[in-house]
């Protein structure tokens, strides 16, 4: 199963983003009349950030009869079956009333660590849309991954967790 498209305001986060890099780097390299050390310095900062968001962009899900597979560009993280507690679709906003602690807030999507307000627990993200996600609580993390249809996810995760349970 693929994640589904970038929503508006990931993709316009994403391209203002890129824009005001851009720009600095290019006032910083004009203002200092050449190629200076912070000209070069901030480029290769740059660079380095938009590389690694770029790196955790979600790409698919992969279930399977063992483990669910959320694979990245690089990384792949896996969540064994019977490790799986609860998995919920969430209506209404995946993001809402959660503050991020580390990943790209729009850029390029909403991955990384985002502390639930609400709650106090701290969700590992894989999302390109804030709406149709599901929510998956494992023995000791839980996870928000955003799909193109987060019911059918749901069932399939269920139903596979059950197969299993019975075969044991």
């Amino acid at each position: 199963m693929r994640y589904g498209r970038l929503d508006r305001r990931a993709r316009t986060i994403t391209a203002v983003v890129l824009l005001l890099l851009v720009v600095l780097c290019v006032v910083l390299f004009a203002l200092s009349g050449g190629a200076t050390y912070l000209a070069a310095w901030t480029t290769s900062v740059a660079v380095a950030l938009v590389a690694l968001a770029l790196l955790s962009l979600p790409r698919r899900i992969i279930l399977s009869d063992e483990e669910l597979e959320l694979r990245c560009l690089v990384e792949t993280t896996y969540i064994r079956m019977s490790s799986i507690v609860d998995v919920e679709v969430v209506e209404g906003g995946a993001l809402r009333h959660k503050l991020p602690l580390l990943g790209t807030c729009g850029f390029g999507g909403y991955c990384g660590f985002w502390l639930d307000l609400a709650s106090w627990r701290v969700y590992r993200c894989y999302l390109t849309t804030r709406e149709g996600c599901v929510a998956i609580h494992t023995s000791h993390r839980r996870y928000l991954v955003s799909c193109a249809a987060p019911e059918l996810l749901r069932g399939q995760i269920l139903a596979t967790k059950a197969r299993c349970s019975r075969d044991e």
